[in-house]
């Protein structure tokens, strides 16, 4: 019977501790750093709607946080929890669209559609873009009329 017991207690204790274990998981210490703002806005290359793409906001200070998103059909939204702190930004906008043709994946090998960079350097890794977020949310919202050279 005391063996009974002990081991009964046993389990109670390791059910204890994983319940306890388990409920600290999950997400990691709260943010507590400036507080961030949403943004939003639209983005067009040479006329059409950016579909597909990507969108960063990279602070020029280099302390704020970045923030981004994904571009569905020319619009953007990245929400409060992941926005940008106030302060000047560069702006960088992805768009890869598929060529047609078929390729052959490096890493596994199966054939998967061929895609290239629709966005010029210039409005990505020697962007020119830039915007100055604000603590008014009503100011983040931002239209990139991309124009091709």
């Amino acid at each position: 019977m005391l063996r009974i017991c002990q081991s009964l207690r046993l389990q109670m204790l390791l059910v204890a501790l994983t319940v306890i274990g388990l409920t600290g998981c999950g997400g990691g210490p709260a943010y507590d750093g400036p507080r961030r703002f949403p943004l939003s806005g639209s983005v067009t290359f040479d006329g059409e709607p950016v579909t597909g793409g990507m969108i960063s906001f990279v602070p020029e200070d280099g302390k704020s946080n970045p923030a981004g998103g994904p571009i569905e059909d020319g619009t953007f939204t990245i929400a409060e929890e992941k926005g940008a702190n106030p302060g000047p930004y560069r702006v960088l906008v992805y768009w890869h669209k598929p060529t047609g043709k078929q390729i052959q994946d490096s890493d596994t090998g199966e054939t998967v559609d061929e895609v290239r960079q629709v966005i010029p350097p210039e409005f990505n890794g020697n962007t020119s873009l830039s915007v100055n977020v604000t603590d008014d949310p009503e100011q983040n919202v931002f239209e990139f009329d991309l124009q091709p050279k």
